[in-house]
């Protein structure tokens, strides 16, 4: 690859008028199949009974608390959301609750998000670097691992981010201050780290246009800063020691007591993340000026004690999805698709083949077919059927984290965890033999002696307890 000429500066940042159309066409096509494709896997896995309270049933609370005009409380997370984390945007899925109050909106609302990300990556692709370069962007950035586990993930605010971060990565390669600023302000308001993002958007910013002063980087640097400090002041104020007990992670305060393993050896497992991204940038795209966005993530994972921080296996890879990407755009529209036996392009094509069999492990991992969207299977017919015939209306109800998410909203659902203590009539539980916190079979078999009554059908059993008591899952 040799350096970018004058001309093809001028191009990374205006477009040739003719190519907008079907530049955008094309990103609107892509948007709209990858909507569709996420919506099959996250509502096959909900109609398969893979959902859970963690994060759906929490964002299902809400959601319905956010639509009827009150502060998001989660009785599953047993405090304020908006002392988790900060996230004020998640507001607007007040609105979908309101408008169809229904787990699966939130699941079909991620999908539109996640999907609206990938259209502006991929018609930015197609008006920077051409049709082909734009048809591989979309293609990889469907079938990747970290949208994936996102989409499979029930539902999580940093689906916000994802679109965020794509329109302040080609605002930042289109030298727009005003776009850049507006992508920030929203990357805010998702989640509490974003700020550290947004910093780095500054330095980024310098890096890229050093002749403009100091003026806007100070600017986005600062908005940054002052983000989190204000993030961590609300977190602090809603649930003292909850959302700011995050900071455990890093040796900072106390912990917020979520059962998550925690690992404070220096394991070359930390480094996950950053081959992450190297795949998503498809090798080449790292030396990208846009690299800079993903530092902040990838060092706090890798600091975190949190082994969940490091993993592959949850949604934070979203949030190198659309740097990658473009990162990957960024270079080839300066210096040229690589030659064909060069070992640029060596790298892409080993980092496509990575990309994909990272895609297929998951989805396996997972479990998902996309034709259960079509069919319900026995355990969801069974919880909603126990609950329809036993529940009164509004009954508090503690749950196996497999169960919560279908009790919303017509139930009061609370997590069935040995560091919570509910104050219950009802316990709901399956027989699945793994599941995230799961119930052990001794703590089933207790709470089934002491019930005054008992209703089985198939895997899944109600409880109803002598009357209203704190349960504690424990043998």
């Amino acid at each position: 690859m040799t350096q970018p000429s004058p001309a093809a500066e001028a191009l990374t940042r205006h477009p040739a008028p003719g190519t907008r159309r079907p530049a955008w066409l094309l990103g609107a096509a892509s948007a709209v199949v990858a909507s569709v494709f996420f919506a099959v896997l996250a509502l096959g896995r909900w109609n398969a009974g893979n959902s859970a309270d963690y994060d759906l049933g929490i964002f299902a609370q809400g959601a319905d608390a956010w639509s009827r005009g009150q502060w998001p409380e989660s009785h599953i997370r047993g405090l304020s959301l908006l002392g988790d984390h900060f996230s004020p945007l998640l507001a607007t899925w007040g609105v979908v609750w309101r408008i169809w109050p229904t787990p699966p909106a939130l699941l079909i609302t991620q999908s539109v998000l996640l999907g609206a990300a990938l259209g502006v990556i991929v018609g930015y692709a197609r008006c920077r670097a051409g049709w082909k370069v734009a048809v591989l962007i979309a293609v990889v950035g469907i079938f990747s691992r970290a949208v994936l586990t996102t989409a499979m993930f029930d539902v999580h605010e940093v689906a916000y981010a994802a679109i965020g971060l794509a329109v302040l990565c080609i605002a930042l390669l289109q030298h727009r201050f005003g776009w850049a600023l507006a992508a920030s302000v929203w990357l805010l308001l998702t989640k509490e780290d974003m700020g550290l993002t947004v910093f780095a958007a500054g330095a980024c910013w310098w890096w890229m246009y050093r002749g403009d002063g100091w003026r806007r980087p100070l600017a986005l640097a600062g908005l940054g800063v002052a983000g989190v400090i204000v993030a961590m002041l609300v977190l602090a104020a809603v649930e003292p020691g909850s959302g700011s007990g995050y900071l455990a992670y890093f040796g900072i305060g106390k912990s917020n007591k979520l059962p998550v393993p925690e690992d404070h050896s220096l394991s070359p497992q930390r480094l996950l993340p950053v081959l992450m991204y190297v795949v998503l940038a498809l090798v080449i795209g790292v030396r990208s000026k846009l690299t800079v966005l993903a530092i902040p993530t990838l060092l706090w994972r890798a600091v975190s004690s949190n082994i969940h921080y490091w993993a592959l296996d949850f949604h934070y890879d979203i949030i190198l999805w659309p740097i990658g990407l473009l990162a990957f755009v960024d270079v080839v529209s300066r210096y040229g698709v690589p030659r064909l036996h060069s070992w640029q392009s060596a790298g892409v094509g080993v980092a496509i083949v990575a990309g994909f069999g990272l895609a297929v492990s998951e989805m396996a991992d997972r479990a998902v077919a996309p034709g259960s969207m079509f069919r319900t299977a026995a355990v969801v017919t069974n919880i909603r059927s126990l609950a329809d015939d036993h529940l009164p209306k509004g009954a508090r109800v503690a749950t196996q984290a497999d169960v919560g998410a279908y009790l919303v909203p017509t139930y009061d659902a609370y997590s069935l965890r040995p560091d919570q203590h509910p104050s219950v009539d009802y316990v709901m539980f399956t027989g699945k033999p793994k599941w995230l916190y799961q119930v052990p079979k001794c703590a089933k078999d207790k709470l089934i002696r002491d019930a005054e009554q008992v209703w089985r059908r198939g895997t899944v059993t109600l409880v109803k307890l002598p009357h209203r008591q704190r349960i504690t899952p424990t043998c």
